[in-house]
């Protein structure tokens, strides 16, 4: 840090305003995961796994809570009341009917999402049990609204692999529309799993769909001259 440099602080900022952390987490934790079922198929030695969705991303990190440094009776040497501005943010919005989206931003680092739950821990205390020290631990959910994952997202994408499971009554035709769009190009679909009758598909049979580069391309080199 170059010197006389201010320490940047973690903030979070909401429609209402925004909260300066007191002091900065020692560290924070981002957490991705997803959702996949499990697809029993008799006579097989594990279940086909088939991806779900995602979960929402979860960051996590503790913030400490300390007015020591007060004057005794200056009115600020309760913890609860410099904690209750960041535990606010974790209720009910009278207008939204719902906890406000906030941004946690901290350096090169910035998270929109809604408090999940916020625990505190109460560590040290003046002589008459008025709270000194509180450590908040937040817990908070990536806000991604509909439209952004949508504009960002194209699952029907033709340029890349992927694997399905074949449905009842399910055929190379309609498996080709999922995939590409266009019922179509069944073809490369049978080439690539050398299925020399598309009539017959059994139900949980795992296809891979091959990735294509344009109509016209896959065509005429899977239908030959």
């Amino acid at each position: 840090m170059p010197p006389h440099a201010a320490l940047e602080k973690l903030t979070i900022s909401h429609a209402g305003g925004q909260v300066q952390a007191l002091f900065n987490p020692k560290e924070y934790t981002v957490e991705q995961s997803n959702v996949y079922a499990e697809i029993g198929i008799p006579g097989l030695a594990a279940p086909i796994v088939q991806f779900v969705r995602g979960n929402s991303d979860k960051l996590t990190f503790d913030l400490l809570v300390d007015t020591t440094s007060a004057a005794p009776g200056s009115g600020g040497r309760d913890a609860n009341a410099a904690a209750e501005a960041i535990q606010r943010l974790a209720r009910i919005d009278g207008e939204r009917h719902a906890p406000p989206v906030c941004t946690f931003a901290w350096g090169s680092f910035s998270m929109s999402g809604v408090i999940e739950s916020v625990r505190r821990q109460f560590v040290l205390f003046d002589p008459s049990g008025v709270p000194l020290r509180i450590q908040l631990s937040l817990s908070v959910k990536r806000y991604w609204p509909l439209a952004d994952q949508i504009g960002g997202m194209n699952p029907q994408s033709p340029d890349r692999t992927k694997t399905v499971l074949v449905r009842e009554r399910d055929t190379l035709p309609a498996i080709a529309h999922r995939a590409y769009g266009d019922e179509a190009l069944w073809r490369p679909i049978a080439v690539h799993n050398r299925i020399s009758d598309p009539a017959r598909l059994a139900p949980g049979q795992v296809l891979e769909v091959p990735a294509i580069e344009g109509r016209s391309g896959v065509l005429s080199s899977m239908e030959g001259p």
